[in-house]
């Protein structure tokens, strides 16, 4: 990670590449050479370029810092190359049994899949989307570390070694996580593979807790001693055994993101969204610097980080301003970074004379620095919709909050409360009841806050991890910060909760990556039961059962409302008739049909659907899942049926009307 930068002097226009060498040598002159801007306008970007801005609150008492990916790249390509090492546990509990969650009145379902042997598919679904622009590296971790691969292109013939090498590993015993880290830092630093051109990342994924050979004085500090790290680390932890505080504060200190599995149907998802995101990668090692009046303080409002640092004050300038720096990691192509800070005055001082100035650093993956620079008076105030200022606000707060449930200890690895006090549960309800989202309720960013917070369930699940104290135990203290990394980095993590959802949907490229991911999860052949003699289920195997993500399909009778308001079964919708939405007609783009044998599905009302397709029966006002609401399962043997339909901006006109 870019940690330490220097500020140089403003473009006017679209930023040229900068040197590492001219980084450091540049000075803080900027503070007095930078011209004002009017508000709300941005410094003139090429089509590729980042668009960095602030924005005053007209109650000054904050700003929004908005930094703006363009949508897509200039070129037209199926996805950004990226170098991945896996560093992957094979203690003994990765192999233990991963049986299918059970649907409702169903019993649960083991295959003879060991954890292992999921990691191992989700490993191969990560294969088959790469190419020979692409690298890919593989360590395991036990009792010791072992480089099963280094950095290879994957062309065919390395494809099929990598194949073999994935297929080849087996469970043994410990749990040394810090040996696994190290490698996996190794082999990017061997043979001077950085600067490549390509996402350079580490993702480590873990069912335990490290107990062998960790670092004595903590994770963090021996991290941080390694100054530059040569890719982001991304943290998975499956499962309910786990240090996630640990494998929090990991991440943030690789610039990466962690990810909390709960369950074997997760598995999928989880690791689809995270690749789907480093190839939807415009840059990495962004960080963003203010430098603003000593007569004013800028904080930061999402709560304590291992990567938050203090306040500077830069002695040699004239009026000696406060400089504070915002690491952001990796920005992806279509989704803005938009950060909250609060404005402190000193008593007398005159705000509206003060004016902010923000530069924006990062990497396209090559030795070259890229540099934005804007700036903005204070007594200017954002034409930003209100509804817009509210969905940010409601973010900070929300993570503000999620973050005091894991405070950061001494050695700078997060620790959740041993429990959640009443004082704690008051303060969720007052931040429920006055969060600024709470006027903006059909506004769908708002709204998707205010259900993560307290919506009917399956949403609403900060609530429940939090009011409930058996689930808090299990699952909240892990789940929670996974949530809070996909609030602060602004990234869409699995299909499930509606905030992170609401990430990545103005990219075309994560949601093509991410599509492409996801139809090879579910498509690869299974994998060979490592645990065969325990199975329960002796029939195929459906890897789309350790995904449901994707299980969106309907029954060949299900009725389904055209534009004209005739009813027709949905084996008969063939691409370009019109259908009803909630929004109004639109037209179908595909139909895709899937023959199944004894498939489980959940009958609601006459309504015959697969568990986890969203459905809502009081005209788009809600929505739930047909496992939490169904009054029984069934099996069905014949084809079921998924329906697209057009792109469009509003959410409410991809569901179907039956």
């Amino acid at each position: 990670m870019v940690k330490k930068w220097l500020f140089g002097s403003p473009s006017k226009g679209s930023s040229p590449p900068v040197s590492r060498t001219d980084s450091i040598r540049s000075t803080f002159s900027a503070w007095t050479t930078t011209s004002t801007m009017p508000a709300d306008t941005e410094e003139p970007t090429s089509s590729d370029d980042v668009a960095l801005s602030i924005h005053p609150l007209s109650t000054k008492d904050g700003l929004i810092a908005k930094i703006t990916p363009p949508e897509a790249p200039s070129k037209s390509i199926d996805h950004v190359p990226c170098d991945i090492v896996l560093v992957i546990d094979v203690s003994g509990s990765m192999g233990c049994n991963a049986p299918v969650p059970a649907n409702p009145g169903e019993k649960t379902e083991n295959y003879g899949l060991s954890v292992l042997d999921l990691v191992k598919h989700a490993a191969r679904t990560i294969l088959e989307t790469m190419d020979e622009t692409d690298r890919l590296g593989i360590i395991t971790f036990a009792s010791k570390a072992k480089v099963v691969q280094k950095l290879m292109p994957m062309n065919k013939k390395n494809k099929t070694l990598a194949e073999k090498n994935i297929n080849g590993m087996r469970p043994i015993d410990a749990t040394n996580l810090w040996h696994g880290l190290l490698e996996g830092i190794k082999l990017f630093k061997e043979g001077g593979e950085v600067n490549t051109g390509r996402v350079p990342a580490i993702m480590v994924l873990t069912d335990g807790m490290p107990n062998h050979m960790c670092p004595v004085q903590g994770y963090v500090p021996k991290l941080r001693g390694m100054e530059q790290l040569p890719a982001s680390v991304h943290t998975f932890g499956f499962g309910y055994s786990l240090r996630s505080g640990l494998l929090k504060s990991i991440a943030e200190i690789g610039g990466g993101n962690y990810s909390f599995i709960p369950d074997a149907g997760m598995i999928g998802t989880v690791f689809v969204h995270a690749v789907a995101n480093l190839q939807a990668t415009y840059a990495i090692n962004a960080t963003l610097r203010l430098t603003f009046p000593a007569v004013i303080d800028l904080e930061e409002t999402t709560g304590d980080s291992v990567d938050k640092q203090e306040v500077l004050t830069l002695p040699d300038e004239k009026d000696e301003p406060k400089q504070l720096s915002i690491s952001l990691g990796n920005l992806q192509f279509g989704q803005s970074r938009d950060i909250y800070l609060r404005i402190k005055a000193s008593e007398g001082s005159i705000l509206e004379k003060s004016s902010v100035i923000a530069s924006l650093e990062y990497s396209r993956m090559t030795s070259a620095l890229y540099r934005k620079t804007t700036e903005q008076s204070l007594s200017n105030p954002t034409t930003l919709p209100e509804s817009e200022i509210a969905y940010h606000l409601s973010r900070s707060q929300i993570c503000s909050y999620l973050s005091s449930i894991i405070p950061l200890r001494e050695d700078g690895e997060h620790e959740a409360l041993g429990d959640i006090s009443p004082q704690k549960i008051e303060t969720l309800e007052a931040l429920i009841k006055d969060l600024p989202a709470q006027k903006f309720p059909n506004d769908p960013k708002n709204k998707s806050l205010i259900e993560d917070l307290s919506g009917d369930q399956p949403k609403g699940q900060i609530s429940l991890a939090l009011k409930n104290p058996e689930y808090y135990t299990k699952w909240g203290v892990h789940y929670l910060p996974s949530l809070l990394n996909a609030h602060t980095r602004q990234i869409c993590n699995t299909f499930k909760d509606p905030g992170p959802l609401q990430y990545g949907v103005d990219s075309p490229l994560f949601i093509t990556c991410r599509d492409r991911l996801d139809n090879a999860f579910d498509n690869l052949p299974a994998p060979t039961p490592s645990n065969h003699m325990v199975a329960t289920h002796r029939g195929r195997i459906k890897m789309s059962s350790y995904n449901t993500s994707s299980g969106v399909c309907f029954i060949a009778s299900t009725p389904v409302c055209l534009a004209s308001g005739r009813k027709v079964p949905i084996k008969t919708i063939r691409r370009g008739v019109a259908v009803q939405t909630p929004s109004g007609p639109r037209r179908v783009v595909a139909v895709l049909k899937t023959p199944v044998h004894r498939e489980i599905m959940c009958r609601v009302g006459d309504l015959v659907v697969t568990p986890w397709h969203p459905v809502s029966m009081d005209s788009g006002k809600s929505w739930v899942f047909p496992a939490d609401v169904a009054l029984r399962p069934v099996r069905y043997t014949g084809c079921i049926y998924s329906v697209l339909l057009q792109p469009d901006r509003d959410p409410m006109t991809f569901p179907a009307c039956i």
